[in-house]
């Protein structure tokens, strides 16, 4: 079983990640609204659903995770040499 302290670790984590968390945990997980709103403020649920749920918040937050590190290599690689032109003083 989860501790609340991980659920809240997790839910915060994809508030950060994702415009309506709930939203798209409801879709991947194919719970209703109201069960993943549950799990999502620590409402007490079935085991078997948390675990679920879990499962399905991590899986979200490691596709948001590898879509932002091919985004990073990309900008790398196009971006290969060259210097970007910052402003260092007010000096006009």
């Amino acid at each position: 079983m989860y501790l609340q302290e991980e659920i809240k670790a997790i839910t915060s984590k994809l508030a950060k990640l994702y415009d309506s968390p709930i939203t798209i945990i409801t879709k991947e997980s194919g719970y209703s609204r109201p069960t993943v709103s549950k799990f999502y403020n620590l409402h007490p649920l079935k085991p078997s659903s948390i675990e679920k749920l879990y499962d399905v918040c991590l899986e979200l937050i490691e596709k948001k995770e590898k879509k932002r590190n091919q985004s990073l290599q990309k900008e790398h690689s196009l971006l290969k040499g060259v210097k970007p032109n910052i402003q260092t003083s007010l000096e006009v």
